[in-house]
């Protein structure tokens, strides 16, 4: 048994916003909406901000609230998008979407049941802008199931989220971490631990493909791609993209560290790679990455990665990125 790279501890919170369906909540408009992007703890918070938080209170209680940041991906004088995270060691990142109306802001969060038809009409009045690349990650994007609530099953094809390995062409990284889970106990083993050819180096992470950042916490990004699928970069240090940004497939996201400002540790300079489909984790064996094949160990943190008749085991396989998108196969 190997020791592993990483391990995170979940607290209960997660397991409980995972039962969360927001209902429309309306704030009235007093106070104007912030030109830039805002944080929670910044002086001046919209109304569409205090809405979206509003319904957050109404389960959570006050605190949990209170404690969310809340990111401005953009909008106009009528409609306004961002994300909400509540942080944690497992932080969850929810989508909202807000409309000026004659009374105040109505808002809706990602996987209540209102937020559909606000997402659409959202979609179609933002069209060509950040809100509206944000919104097509979502369920509304094209997707049948629900962030939260409902089941989620991996496509029948191992290359359907359409992954590369998250370093540059031609480089060789190990496997430091075969499939385990985002908290290092439990399932789904939905994630792999990825460290560069030279132990305690640090080297440049990329993203696996194209999509919308989020930044719900130090340390972590996640990027929203189309279909559904998320993928999370987690103890990066000197983070170069922003929240709201759309990148493409191979922007440098980061550093490899051993940093952990969302909870657990690590003992080596690595990436903990994690794969979502509609913000749930899923088994990240049976997928294949950059042309790569993922195979579950018998316990967490072994495993493989297969290419034909190539097999790179954790904790110290060295995988080459070839510039494969997907299964090849």
């Amino acid at each position: 048994m190997p020791q592993p790279w990483e391990r995170r501890t979940g607290p209960a919170l997660v397991a409980s916003l995972l039962t969360l369906f927001v209902a429309i909540v309306v704030v009235g408009q007093s106070g104007s909406p912030s030109a830039s992007v805002s944080y929670a703890h910044a002086n001046l918070e919209p109304p569409a901000f205090l809405a979206a938080r509003a319904s957050l209170s109404e389960r959570m209680g006050d605190d949990a609230a209170q404690s969310a940041e809340a990111v401005r991906f953009g909008g106009d004088g009528t409609w306004q998008t961002g994300t909400l995270a509540v942080a944690g060691d497992d932080p969850l990142v929810f989508v909202y979407v807000a409309r000026r109306t004659g009374s105040g802001w109505q808002a809706a969060i990602e996987g209540g049941p209102e937020f559909g038809p606000l997402a659409r009409q959202a979609s179609v009045a933002l069209a060509g802008t950040p809100s509206a690349d944000l919104l097509a990650t979502t369920s509304v994007g094209g997707g049948t199931a629900g962030v939260l609530g409902a089941a989620i099953s991996h496509s029948t094809s191992p290359g359907a989220a359409k992954l590369s390995l998250p370093w540059a062409v031609g480089q060789a990284w190990r496997l430091t971490g075969g499939p385990h889970s985002n908290s290092g106990a439990g399932r789904p083993w939905s994630s792999l631990d990825f460290a560069g050819p030279t132990a305690g180096r640090s080297l440049r992470v990329r993203a696996a493909r194209g999509g919308v950042v989020l930044r719900p916490c130090r340390n972590l990004v996640q990027i929203r791609h189309s279909g559904g699928w998320e993928t999370s970069y987690y103890h990066l240090a000197h983070i170069t993209v922003r929240a709201g940004q759309h990148v493409k497939r191979g922007t440098p996201l980061g550093w490899t560290s051993t940093k952990a400002g969302c909870g657990g540790w690590a003992t080596g300079p690595h990436v903990h790679f994690a794969l979502k489909r509609y913000g749930r984790y899923v088994s990240i064996a049976g997928t294949a990455i950059g042309g790569w094949y993922v195979r579950a160990g018998r316990s967490p943190y072994l495993g493989c990665l297969v290419r034909r008749h190539r097999t790179h085991c954790a904790p110290s396989g060295r995988v080459k990125n070839a510039g494969g998108i997907g299964s090849i196969y």
